[in-house]
């Protein structure tokens, strides 16, 4: 579990690393943009956690999970949502419902539990502790073929709790290793992923028994995974002696294809979510001669190119909007 530290540049490093997963990033400078932004790609937030964007309904923003709250892409720059600046540590959207969900800390301290939104995260209601104390979960995701159906793993990766009912209630289950990143298969209300400190693991009866994914493509740390919007590609960040690589997949992860193009400089990336044209969007945290900077980019082709999409690191905005 982290903890709070005075530096707010250790403490970044801390909150982009759930687990010390990649040694190389931890001796980064980061670079903090709390100024005025310089580019309508650039946003003030220290660090990303999850991002998102509802597939159904009127509503077609995209929506940043950060370490200063919920922010969303509008076309004069990226601008916050509501009065809430928690550390939006977990984040998961429902399509059907158009519900948000989030956890993570309070600018107070503690751990938020587990929230949910109605009303595209302009205010957050606490469902549950989910514990006899707030969890922060750091990995959460909603099934979109289930409604109620949510996983959470808290800081450290070391437990896993499922909810039926949206958050009322919570059991625990076991953990195939250290959970680092979640993804429910979009088709399947029975399946779902753990990317965890040794590879990628599924389980097809909703997290009771887990089984390692065997790949063609060499196993790593799982950091990030995520679906394509019709649900039939998976997308995945391995990393294993600190490179990492985008790969997807049309077999559930048995066989993996690197993806034609990479972020550039990616060290992680935490989160893939898809979008209402068939692009999808990921967050990465991208070695840059600043520092660490947090971004998220998209691809509509299925991974040949990547587009920024906005970052926290004035330099790299001002390079892709010119």
């Amino acid at each position: 579990m982290r903890k709070k530290r005075s530096s707010k540049n250790k403490k970044f490093v801390l909150i982009v690393i759930p687990i010390i997963i990649v040694g190389i990033l931890l001796a980064l400078p980061i670079q903090n943009n709390q100024n005025s932004p310089t580019s309508k790609l650039q946003g003030p937030w220290n660090d990303i956690h999850g991002v998102g964007m509802f597939l159904s309904g009127n509503d077609d923003t995209l929506y940043l999970a950060t370490h200063q709250g919920l922010f969303e892409k509008k076309d004069s720059g990226w601008q916050h949502v509501g009065n809430d600046n928690a550390d939006l540590m977990g984040f998961s959207m429902n399509h059907d419902t158009e519900k948000m969900y989030s956890s993570g800390h309070p600018k107070t301290g503690g751990n938020l539990g587990f929230r949910m939104s109605d009303d595209k995260g302009n205010s957050w209601t606490t469902i549950s502790k989910v514990k006899n104390t707030p969890v922060d979960f750091h990995a959460m995701t909603a099934s979109q073929a289930q409604n109620g159906l949510i996983y959470g793993s808290p800081g450290g990766g070391s437990e896993l709790f499922v909810t039926s009912d949206d958050g009322t209630s919570w059991n625990s289950l076991d953990i195939p290793n250290k959970i680092i990143s979640l993804a429910a298969d979009p088709l399947d209300p029975n399946r779902v992923y753990a990317g965890t400190m040794s590879g990628l693991y599924v389980s097809n009866n909703q997290g009771k028994q887990w089984t390692a994914v065997d790949s063609d493509i060499e196993k790593g740390v799982i950091t990030g995974i995520g679906f394509s919007s019709d649900g039939k590609t998976m997308y995945v960040f391995s990393t294993l002696d600190g490179n990492g690589m985008i790969v997807k997949s049309i077999d559930g992860g048995k066989t993996m294809v690197k993806t034609q193009s990479q972020i550039a400089d990616a060290k992680g990336v935490w989160n893939f979510a898809p979008g209402r044209d068939g692009e999808i969007y990921a967050i990465a945290a991208q070695q840059v001669a600043s520092g660490l900077a947090m971004s998220v980019y998209k691809t509509d082709d299925g991974g040949a190119t990547w587009v920024l999409e906005g970052t926290n690191n004035s330099e790299l905005a001002l390079t892709d909007e010119s």
